[in-house]
C-alpha cells in the first residue's frame, strides 16, 4: 500500500514536471533595442564592508548611459565600516547616493525599512533591486530594462546564483541555487508565480506604489522579493516575466559557515505558514505542499531501498531524478552554465531530507536579516 502511494505521488510529480518543462525547449524572446528610461538601482547594505568595493565596481561598469541611472544604497545599521566606505565612494561616484539608517521603526523588518527609504528617494521610472554582496555583468541594467518597453510588464525577475568561488562548497551551492531557480523559472513559463530572489528583480515604481508597497508585510523580516511578487500577482493585472539570460546573470556570496547556511535557509523557508495568511497566489498554496509530499515520498523511497535492498523501492526516486535532471539541464543551458553530474547526484540524495527538515521547522522559527 505504501509503495503504491509513493509510486502514485512521484508519477504525478513526473507528469507535472514534464508539463512545466515543455516551454523551456522554446527559445526565449530577445529584447534588443535602445530603450533608456531613467532607472534607480536600490540596495540595502548591512555589514558589507568586504563586498562594497566589488559591488560598486560592477555597477560603475554598466553599459547603460551614466546619466540614465542612479545608485541608492542604504546603510542598514552596519557595525563595520560599510558606511565609511559608502560615504567615501559617494564623493567619487556622481550617481551614487547613500542613506544612513540609524533606527528601524516598530513593525518593520530592517531590510524592508532600508529599501523603503531608498524607494522614496528614487527618481527612476523603473527600480532595479539587488543585494550588496552581488556582482553584476556589464550589460545587466541594459538587458533588464529592455523588456519594460512592454508597458503591461510590472515586474521582471532575473537569473542569479549563490557561490562565486571555484571551490567545492561554493560550486555545490551554486548548483543548488540554480536548481531551485530553474523550478520557479519553469513554473513562471506556465504563469505560475511561486518565488523570486532579491538578488535580481526589477519593477515599475508606480506598481510598487499601486500595491501600497510593503503594507501588510512590512513587519516580516524576509520577503522583500517573493512576498512583493505575490502582492503584484494578486493585486494587479500587470505581467510578470522571468528572464534566463546570461547577460543579466547575477552572482552573490555563499554562506561561509554551516551556521550561516542554516540561518539563511531558515530565513528562506520561514514564510511557509504566512503564505496562507497573505496576498498569495493560489498556485503557491497548492504547489509548495505538494513538493513537501513529493520529497517525503522520495525520502521514504531512499530509506526503504537502503533497508530492503530491493530496487522496486528505488524506482519512484529515479522517476523524480529523471524529472529534475531535464529541468536543471535546460535551465543551465539557457544560462550557458555547465552541468555537473556529481553535484546533481549529491543534491538529489540530500534534497528530500533538506526540504522536509526546513519545511517543517522554519515556519515556527524566529529569524531575521543578519
Amino acid at each position: 500500500m505504501i509503495l503504491t502511494i509513493i509510486y502514485f505521488i512521484l508519477f504525478i510529480y513526473l507528469i507535472y514536471f514534464i508539463w512545466i518543462i515543455e516551454p523551456l525547449f522554446k527559445k526565449d524572446e530577445i529584447h534588443i533595442s535602445n530603450y533608456n528610461p531613467f532607472i534607480s538601482i536600490v540596495i540595502s547594505a548591512k555589514n558589507e564592508s568586504n563586498n562594497i568595493p566589488l559591488l560598486l565596481e560592477s555597477l560603475q561598469k554598466q553599459t547603460y548611459p551614466l546619466d540614465k541611472y542612479e545608485i541608492i544604497i542604504a546603510n542598514d545599521g552596519s557595525k563595520d565600516d560599510t558606511l565609511t566606505q559608502l560615504i567615501h565612494a559617494q564623493n567619487k561616484i556622481s550617481n551614487l547616493f547613500v542613506i544612513d539608517i540609524k533606527k528601524t521603526p516598530t513593525n518593520w523588518g530592517s531590510k524592508k525599512w532600508a529599501l523603503n527609504k531608498c524607494f522614496h528617494k528614487s527618481k527612476g521610472e523603473i527600480i532595479i533591486q539587488t543585494d550588496a554582496d552581488c556582482i553584476h555583468p556589464s550589460a545587466w541594467v541594459f538587458n533588464t530594462v529592455q523588456i519594460f518597453q512592454n508597458q503591461n510588464i510590472g515586474l521582471v525577475c532575473g537569473a542569479s546564483y549563490i557561490g562565486k568561488k571555484n571551490i567545492f562548497w561554493d560550486q555545490i551551492l551554486k548548483f543548488e541555487s540554480l536548481a531551485q531557480e530553474s523550478f520557479t523559472y519553469a513554473n513562471a513559463k506556465r504563469n505560475l508565480f511561486l518565488s523570486c530572489t532579491a538578488r535580481n528583480i526589477a519593477f515599475r515604481k508606480k506598481v510598487f506604489e499601486e500595491i501600497n508597497g510593503y503594507d501588510n508585510i512590512s513587519h516580516i523580516d524576509s520577503g522583500d522579493d517573493d512576498l512583493l511578487l505575490h502582492k503584484i500577482v494578486t493585486l494587479t493585472d500587470y505581467e510578470i516575466k522571468f528572464l534566463a539570460n546570461k547577460n543579466i546573470l547575477v552572482s552573490s556570496n555563499s554562506p561561509q559557515t554551516i551556521k550561516e547556511l542554516l540561518l539563511q535557509r531558515l530565513r528562506y523557508a520561514s514564510k511557509g505558514i504566512l503564505y496562507y495568511k497573505l496576498e498569495t497566489p493560489k498556485e503557491v498554496k497548492i504547489i509548495l505542499p505538494f513538493l513537501i509530499i513529493a520529497n517525503v515520498a522520495s525520502a521514504f523511497s531512499i530509506i526503504s531501498f537502503i533497508i530492503f535492498q530491493n530496487y522496486i523501492w528505488l524506482i519512484p526516486f529515479i522517476l523524480k531524478i529523471f524529472s529534475d535532471i531535464i529541468l536543471i539541464l535546460k535551465y543551465m543551458e539557457k544560462l550557458n552554465i555547465s552541468f555537473n553530474i556529481i553535484y546533481f547526484i549529491i543534491l538529489m540524495v540530500i534534497h528530500p531530507f533538506y526540504m522536509i527538515t526546513f519545511g517543517l521547522i522554519a515556519p515556527f522559527t524566529k529569524v531575521q536579516w543578519k
